[in-house]
Parts: C-alpha cells; sequence; structure tokens
C-alpha cells in the first residue's frame, strides 16, 4: 500500500466530499479511489467515513485522523519547498478561502494577475461568507474583513482598510425620512449581515462619542452584494462595505447617510497558519496580496 497516496485520496475524499470529485481530482478510477480508502480503514481497524446515499460524513475518529493527514501531507510539501528549491518558481496547489462578494467584486482579478505571474501555482479557491476552520478543512490561508486582530493561532497581515458606510435609494429616504442621528435608526427598516458577530447592532463614533444602536429590520441577508441590491430596491437602510456600492451610489441608486459618524473600523487581513508561512508558494501569494492592496486599495482605483 503506497501510503502516502492512500493519506492524499483519504484527504481528498474529505475535502471534495466525495469519491468521484476526489477521483477526477487525482486522475485515478472510482474504485481506485474507493480501494484506497478502504485499505486505509482495514488497515486501521476503524471506520473513518460515513457512507449514505446522499453525502459522505466524518466520524470522530476520521476526523482526528484527516487534522492528522493534513498536516503530515503539509509537512512533507513544505520539506519540497525547501529541499534545493532556492531560485526555482515556486509550483503546487494552494487551497484558500474568501468572502463570496469580495471574491466577486475584486479578489478573483488579483488572483488572475497572480497566476499571470506564477503559472506553475494551482489556486482552489472556496468563496464563503462564514468563517471556516483553516487546519481542520486543510487550506493554506483565508481572506476576511474584521476589526483589530485578535489572539489567535492564525498568523496574519493587514491587506487593506475597508469603509463601511450606510446607504439607502433616494426612494426610501423620500417615502420614510433621512435619519439625523444614529439612535433614529431604530425607526427605519435595517436590513443585516447575518455572518456578522452581532447581526442586528451597529455600532458608530464621533468625535470620541460612541454609540450602539439594536435595530429589528425586516431582512437577514449572508452575503453583502445582496443586501446592496436590496437596498438599491428601496428595502431600507443598510451598513455595508462601500467598494460594493460603487456603482449603485455613481448612478444614483444609493446615497449615503450620517456620513459624519464612523462605523466600527474594518480592514481586509490575509490569515494562515503559521506553519504555512514557510512554504514557498503560500509566501509567494502573501506577499503578492500584500504589493497589490497597497498599490491599489479596496474602492481605490
Amino acid at each position: 500500500m503506497d501510503r502516502f497516496l492512500v493519506l492524499k485520496t483519504f484527504r481528498r475524499v474529505v475535502e471534495l466530499d466525495g469519491f468521484a470529485a476526489a477521483a477526477r481530482d487525482l486522475g485515478l478510477s472510482n474504485a481506485s479511489v474507493s480501494k484506497h480508502v478502504a485499505q486505509l480503514e482495514a488497515r486501521l481497524g476503524v471506520a473513518l467515513l460515513v457512507r449514505t446515499t446522499r453525502r459522505l460524513s466524518l466520524t470522530d475518529a476520521g476526523r482526528d485522523y484527516y487534522r492528522n493527514a493534513v498536516h503530515i501531507l503539509e509537512a512533507l510539501a513544505e520539506a519540497d519547498d525547501q529541499a534545493g528549491l532556492a531560485g526555482i518558481a515556486p509550483r503546487g496547489r494552494i487551497r484558500m478561502t474568501a468572502p463570496m462578494s469580495l471574491g466577486l467584486a475584486d479578489l478573483t482579478d488579483r488572483l488572475v494577475d497572480f497566476r499571470e505571474r506564477h503559472p506553475d501555482i494551482t489556486l482552489d479557491v472556496l468563496l464563503d461568507d462564514r468563517q471556516v476552520d483553516l487546519v481542520e478543512h486543510g487550506l493554506d490561508l483565508a481572506i476576511r474583513g474584521a476589526g483589530p486582530m485578535a489572539d489567535s493561532s492564525l498568523h496574519g497581515r493587514r491587506l487593506s482598510p475597508m469603509d463601511r458606510w450606510l446607504l439607502a435609494s433616494p426612494g426610501y429616504l423620500e417615502a420614510h425620512g433621512t435619519p439625523a442621528s444614529p439612535d433614529q435608526l431604530t425607526a427605519h427598516a435595517c436590513l443585516a449581515y447575518s455572518h456578522a458577530a452581532t447581526p442586528d447592532v451597529w455600532r458608530f463614533n464621533r468625535a470620541g462619542r460612541a454609540v450602539e444602536v439594536e435595530f429589528s429590520g425586516p431582512m437577514r441577508i449572508s452575503n453583502s452584494i445582496a443586501i446592496v441590491r436590496a437596498l438599491a430596491r428601496g428595502q431600507g437602510i443598510g451598513l455595508v462595505p462601500a467598494f460594493l456600492a460603487e456603482q449603485e451610489m455613481t448612478q444614483g441608486k444609493l446615497v449615503r447617510i450620517l456620513a459624519d459618524w464612523e462605523s466600527e473600523p474594518r480592514a481586509l487581513h490575509v490569515l494562515y497558519p503559521g506553519h504555512r508561512e514557510h512554504s514557498a508558494r503560500v509566501r509567494a501569494l502573501i506577499d503578492f496580496l500584500v504589493e497589490s492592496y497597497r498599490n491599489r486599495p479596496l474602492g481605490r482605483d
């Protein structure tokens, strides 16, 4: 049994949620993939996967084994990166995650630029507004918009400021009035971003005065681009990353309100497990992103 191939096969079955998808990814037959996983379970004497007609799920033992397998495979990849590769262009696969809205509105173009500079690197990009566990899912890095970085097991580098503005359509404001202060927002239809730490609470600051607004709005949406579209249709007031609404503001579909009040500071960061900074390909992408956003921050051409 080729233990390296078996570990790699098991990992891709888990990450791609299926034998057929893993077979396509690895260039193997479905039968070979099933055989490798069965050999692994037989050797360990424990079930790693629960198979149903619809999906696969990990057993407790499988979840622990998957995490260990990822560490082993990543350690081997890092050893390859560092063993005699000085002066050689980085190569291999990078698995990463980023918010869906950022991927659609901004990040994809930057990743294409990166691929043009590093054609031997393959990118596996998961666009998901949820904050998935990098280590558990075998990811190399994540792009996230957040406040001040909290202590965690992840390393990080700041990429760009990310302004968030209160926006509404002219039609909505004409029909319902324009709030003159944050406390008046409670009388309006406020749209919440459901993946926020506190979806129904907004915090603002002006000249050192902090204000917290708790609201109960008509819509909770898990994607900021979708919130922008709902706002443009007159559904209420929303606090969204300004760069996502540039087109709607230019077209007059949305206007900014309470501009003299600042929302909680947010910035775009790249996060990665500490052991990944030794990977040449991951380091190349991190350095590229830092350079790219330094030259062209979010919303600034």
